[in-house]
């Protein structure tokens, strides 16, 4: 069953060198109630800003 997406999140992401691994830490930065999730660009289009 497909869903409906409806909040869009604003995270924050890292990359660190920890003991010879690679971490990506991601941090929940805020929800964005100014933008649609039919604004967000498709995953893997790009690093494009939304706007706002």
């Amino acid at each position: 069953m497909l869903v409906e997406p409806e909040p869009v999140a604003e995270i924050m992401v890292d990359t660190a060198l920890e003991r010879g691994a690679w971490r990506y830490p991601v941090r929940f930065a805020r929800l964005r109630l100014d933008v649609a999730a039919t604004d967000v660009p498709p995953f893997g289009a790009g690093a494009q800003p939304v706007g706002g």
